[in-house]
């Protein structure tokens, strides 16, 4: 099987683009990362010397979140890393290399790219495997991705001119951008991963602590810049409505006192976790649940939720009922 390498971010841009212009063709081919892509992390200041602080821990650790959630999306089709086996989780393990001489961090991601290839690769046409995993790389450790991250940051704060300079992307960047938002476009899923990523990166910034300047990815910016860029609140799931017709797939009795469905939205075949507990229920609205599962038929759910990002967080069943007759 043919071997595509990539070392660069323009290699990857470049096979992105042919997978989006549906140039690879139909032969199956393996993904190789050659020291890309990274997320190098750099602290300068009095006491930074090959030392990890409290705070930098903690955004190490939300990268580990954000490796889990779109490994977890793009594999098991789940919005939750809870579906990752032991097994999953521990090849899923980054270690952080950490240089003398000042606090520098290198994060490969290169090895989670290729295991989330080798995962979906018997799933997924070639160009969608491209665009899948180049995007996701792209996403969670490009320069591209953490220049876009600080813009979209600092359209709303006063910083200064400087700084701004070191942030802007240069011609080729703004092109490579627009093939990124193709593939955006192409395979909506990558946004929820350029989403988590970029959590991850706001908690590196807010990490910068008392560090004299902090650089990644060759992105320079003092103390006082990485403050302000840092205060940004992360992403608050919002409340809404999911009332429609539903198929029951599957049921969870595990847990005491409350019932999981797994259900299916017959308008467009979304599928997720609600739930409800025993007495929250009238006994008729549960015996119509289970004659819905049991014969395969559709009904009717009133269901409370939370969304984030456009994937649901929390779904609550509220009420049931037959399924409305067609006027």
């Amino acid at each position: 099987m043919n071997e595509v390498i990539i070392k660069n971010e323009k290699d990857a841009f470049d096979l992105l683009q042919k997978a989006l212009d549906q140039q690879l063709g139909d032969k199956a081919f393996t993904l190789k990362f050659d020291h890309w892509p990274l997320i190098e992390i750099k602290l300068e200041g009095d006491g930074y010397d090959s030392t990890i602080t409290p705070d930098m821990a903690g955004a190490l650790v939300e990268i580990q979140h954000a490796i889990n959630r779109t490994y977890a999306r793009t594999v098991h089709h789940s919005t939750n890393a809870r579906s990752l086996t032991a097994e999953e989780r521990q090849d899923l393990q980054f270690k952080a290399k950490v240089e003398s001489g000042s606090s520098l961090i290198t994060v490969d991601l290169g090895k989670f790219a290729e295991k989330l290839a080798t995962s979906v690769a018997d799933k997924m046409t070639p160009e969608l495997l491209a665009i899948t995993i180049v995007g996701v790389a792209v996403a969670g450790a490009s320069l591209l991705a953490y220049k876009a991250y600080l813009k979209n940051r600092s359209e709303d704060k006063v910083i200064e001119q400087k700084a701004l300079t070191k942030m802007a992307l240069s011609q080729e960047e703004t092109k490579r951008l627009e093939i990124f938002a193709r593939a955006l476009k192409h395979t909506p899923e990558l946004a929820h991963a350029q989403a988590d990523f970029d959590d991850a990166r706001n908690e590196i910034v807010r990490a910068t602590g008392d560090a004299k300047s902090l650089t990644v990815n060759s992105v320079e910016m003092d103390n006082a810049t990485a403050k302000v860029i840092g205060i940004t609140k992360r992403s608050e799931a919002q409340e809404v409505q999911l009332n429609g017709t539903y198929l029951i797939t599957a049921t969870d009795l595990r847990h005491p006192n409350e019932i999981k469905l797994r259900i299916k939205r017959v308008s467009d075949s979304k599928e997720f976790m609600a739930s409800f507990l025993d007495h929250s229920l009238q006994q008729d609205q549960i015996k119509m649940l289970q004659s819905a599962e049991w014969d395969r038929q559709p009904v009717y759910l009133s269901i409370n939720a939370h969304s984030l990002r456009g994937e649901i967080t929390t779904a609550t069943v509220i009420s049931v009922q037959l399924q409305p007759e067609a006027a």
